[in-house]
């Protein structure tokens, strides 16, 4: 029995060589004469390796994936958010990533562009990538900041006001907010953000109605109602506090969890006060896309001088 085994294995050893290895061998040296050959199609399917195959599904899956959050976010919040496109961008981007290896590979070519070009190219998207999730760090260290109880003052960063009320964003800065004026009732509150041409209130109005709806003593309150971005938020928030009879040392900043890290910048940037992040939760399913955007806004804000 132990014989018929071993040589059905000899037999299948003999075989294994012309009926596996010799193709790839001849499709590996010989890879010029596939457009010419009668069964070029079928050569060209042996000479794709299997990583390279796994790889180009990879940009289909994530083209796939980064299409269904772009129509996910639009429908559940709204299309026309900031830098929402970009989702669609770089979904257009993975998809012809996919179909133009397809189409090279089809036509006998490794890969759409001359090698030298494509190794150029991968230079520059990993250290793009590099940079990107270095600064997407940062973003994630200001998130999961825990301010210290007791502070002197918090600033609460205005966003978008809708007819019907606060939106999702401005609504989690306000519950953070009465939160912690809850537990440290010794603490100012600066409600920051000025009027938008589409918006029906201040943005610092609605904040301060809300609080003191829920409980919050309007005399806590100060408005700062002309900014119409977090650099102005700082730029005219903090010489309130400084006009304030008692003294102010620790100041605490009331944003969404994306958005702490570049407002602690701004904020220090102006200096005089001892600045702490005060994260208002965001959905895990908006955090991505803010997260990302938070990126562009850094790097916007870098360049202008505004940190």
């Amino acid at each position: 029995m132990c014989r018929q085994n071993l040589q059905r294995a000899d037999i299948l050893q003999i075989f294994r060589f012309p009926l596996v290895f010799l193709p790839k061998l001849c499709i590996m040296n010989f890879q010029w004469l596939l457009p010419v050959f009668p069964a070029g199609d079928l050569f060209r399917r042996y000479a794709m390796t299997k990583k390279e195959q796994r790889i180009n599904r990879l940009f289909l899956y994530a083209g796939i994936l980064t299409l269904i959050y772009y129509l996910g976010q639009g429908i559940t919040v709204r299309f026309g958010q900031s830098l929402l496109y970009l989702w669609l961008m770089l979904s257009a981007v993975c998809f012809g990533r996919f179909f133009l290896w397809k189409w090279a590979w089809k036509h006998g070519k490794s890969a759409p562009i001359p090698r030298p070009w494509l190794r150029a190219v991968n230079i520059v998207v990993i250290a793009a990538v590099a940079v990107f999730l270095a600064v997407e760090c940062l973003v994630f260290s200001g998130a999961f900041q825990k301010p210290p109880e007791g502070l002197d003052a918090i600033i609460v960063l205005g966003a978008r006001v809708n007819e019907n009320g606060p939106s999702g964003s401005l609504r989690q800065r306000i519950s953070a907010a009465r939160v912690y004026l809850e537990e440290n009732p010794d603490t100012v509150c600066i409600a920051s953000g000025g009027q938008g041409e589409d918006e029906p209130m201040s943005e610092a109005e609605c904040i301060r109605d809300h609080l003191v709806a829920g409980g919050i003593d309007a005399d806590r309150i100060l408005l700062e109602d002309r900014s119409t971005s977090t650099e102005e938020n700082m730029r005219y928030s903090l010489p309130m506090l400084r006009s304030l009879e008692t003294d102010v040392e620790s100041v605490g900043i009331v944003t969404n969890d994306f958005h702490v890290f570049r407002a602690l910048c701004l904020a220090r940037k102006n200096g005089g006060f001892t600045f702490y992040g005060v994260p208002a939760r965001s959905t895990v399913f908006g955090f991505i896309h803010y997260a990302m955007r938070e990126f562009f806004t850094l790097s916007v804000s870098l360049v202008r001088g505004y940190i």
